[in-house]
């Protein structure tokens, strides 16, 4: 691997470095897909539907100990993505250094909150007292994975913020292989909920010393550079903000499972898990596409060429369009075959909320891309604000709905609490890029409908698509994914958009080394 030192940044190319990253990101989330489709059914099967529930719950719990994480790498990741084409090297290694000092500094602090979770876990789960201490031995060594990620976490941050995610491609996808492999034969030789814990630990820091090692390797200035008081008082005000926003962001995206569990019971939390797992595996597929490309654009907004950053988000907006919609309706007709093929129909949550947890995902990919630019200006207030009112609204209707409605009711919290993200941030954006463009018109909301009346088409259909084998569901999805993906370029998409779309990917050299 060749180092990229000052000489070479301004040899960068964005939309080949945007593909490369995407590509890597893609590669990483299909394997982790992989992954999971390969190992679930033996963790549902060898640790019970109960057990699987709580499992769930646990792994989505432990992370509210990053409640009290400043998110230090978040900002050196976007601080070295806005300043890496005007800093010197020295002024990029001190900002390495001062995101390590932070961190130091925040560790005991998530340990003191992962210890008070780790005590309460086992309320939570609504789990029998006999299995109290499994339970917090197994919150305990989730919390250490995620102190381990925590601190090797400023390796793949640099890279990202030099737009070099694409040189570890393949790294994540293959430890992450490995490491279900493990899960596979801690679950087989009757390790339980302790066995898959420990696996987690041994993931993260094989994903910590390799993109130590890559980072070391690639980026040539990268080092440990000096920092002072005012240095990290400066970072830490900025990171105090991404830790009010991550603070806010669990309790927006990390408290489905726990308060599925809590109020109705970790087995209809199984169902929830299983059912989303298509649909949560094109959420982070398509999301891999803008989090490839958006670190570069970084680059542009640090030099004010607002213009590129509008027309950017504009080709995403209508890719991930064309994305949602083709895979979109493929899951929605194929989902609960796929369910019954997989792990029992038994786990299936449903027809209504099989489209539910489709609009979620959908949600996200929208506000998450504007989320991330939004991180780009360093600015987030705003940002805090939304994400607080969103989360609140969520947590209050999954109180009043989930009981009486189930997993019916816990989407309509999470979708009625998102809408304020939907709204807002896009609103907030368009402020930061000084766009004053008509938001009414009608290619802005062209594609928009025409998905919704796929989606809902492909849903009444579900209920009388039957597949009895692997092979055929196989074959109906290779048809049914492209045919969606062109109905929806023709007639959801208008013309200036499609040719926005084909200029970009024809300038992408797909085969060209670095």
């Amino acid at each position: 691997m060749g180092k990229i030192t000052s000489q070479k940044r301004q040899k960068e190319n964005l939309k080949q470095y945007g593909y490369l990253n995407s590509l890597t990101a893609m590669i990483d989330h299909v394997g982790v897909q992989i992954t999971g489709f390969i190992i679930n059914p033996f963790i549902v099967h060898g640790l019970g539907s109960t057990f699987y529930g709580v499992w769930q719950m646990l792994t989505q719990m432990t992370g509210y100990a990053n409640m009290a994480d400043t998110r230090a790498t978040q900002v050196l990741k976007w601080s070295v993505s806005k300043k890496r084409d005007i800093a010197t090297d020295e002024e990029l290694r001190s900002e390495v250094m001062t995101a390590l000092v932070i961190t130091a500094f925040i560790i005991p602090i998530v340990l003191i909150i992962g210890a008070v979770i780790v005590w309460y876990a086992p309320f939570l789960t609504n789990i029998d007292e006999q299995y109290y201490n499994i339970i917090r031995i197994t919150c305990s060594l989730l919390i250490l994975s995620l102190v381990v990620h925590k601190v090797f976490d400023l390796f793949e941050s640099v890279l990202r913020g030099m737009n070099l995610g694409f040189k570890r491609m393949g790294f994540r996808a293959g430890i992450i292989a490995v490491g279900g492999g493990l899960k596979v034969l801690a679950i087989t030789q009757g390790y339980g909920l302790i066995g898959l814990a420990i696996v987690q630990v041994l993931i993260a820091l094989s994903l910590g010393f390799t993109f130590y090692y890559i980072v070391n390797k690639t980026v040539g200035w990268f080092g440990f550079g000096k920092t002072n008081k005012e240095k990290i008082k400066a970072y830490g005000k900025l990171s105090g903000w991404f830790m009010a926003f991550m603070v806010t962001k669990m309790m927006l995206m990390n408290s489905d499972k726990i308060l599925l569990g809590y109020l109705i019971g970790p087995d209809y939390v199984t169902k929830y898990t299983l059912t989303l797992f298509t649909a949560f595996a094109i959420k982070k597929i398509i999301a891999a596409v803008t989090d490839g490309i958006i670190p570069g654009i970084g680059g542009k907004f640090g030099k004010g060429d607002y213009g590129t950053v509008k027309k950017a988000r504009n080709i995403l907006i209508t890719l991930n369009w064309i994305m949602v919609t083709s895979f979109g309706v493929t899951i929605l007709l194929l989902n609960e075959s796929f369910i019954s093929l997989w792990v029992g129909k038994e786990h299936y949550a449903g027809t209504f909320e099989n489209l539910l947890i489709m609009i979620i995902a959908i949600q996200y990919i929208f506000f998450q891309m504007d989320s991330n630019i939004i991180n780009v200006t360093l600015r987030l207030q705003i940002k805090v604000l939304l994400s607080f009112l969103a989360s609140t609204a969520t947590i209050i209707a999954a109180f009043l709905l989930v009981k009486h409605f189930e997993i019916f009711g816990l989407c309509i919290s999470v979708i009625l609490g998102r809408l304020i993200l939907s709204i807002g941030y896009p609103l907030v954006l368009k402020k930061r890029l000084k766009d004053n463009s008509d938001a009414w018109k009608l290619s802005t909301w062209q594609p928009m409908l025409m998905t919704v009346i796929l989606l809902v088409l492909a849903t009444y259909g579900s209920q009388w698509m039957v597949i009895t084998n692997w092979l055929n569901l196989l074959m109906i999805a290779l048809v049914v994914f492209p045919l969606s993906g062109l109905l929806i370029w023709w007639v959801g998409i208008n013309s200036p958009d499609r040719q926005a779309v084909v200029a970009v990917i024809s300038e992408i050299k797909f085969f060209k080394s670095h």
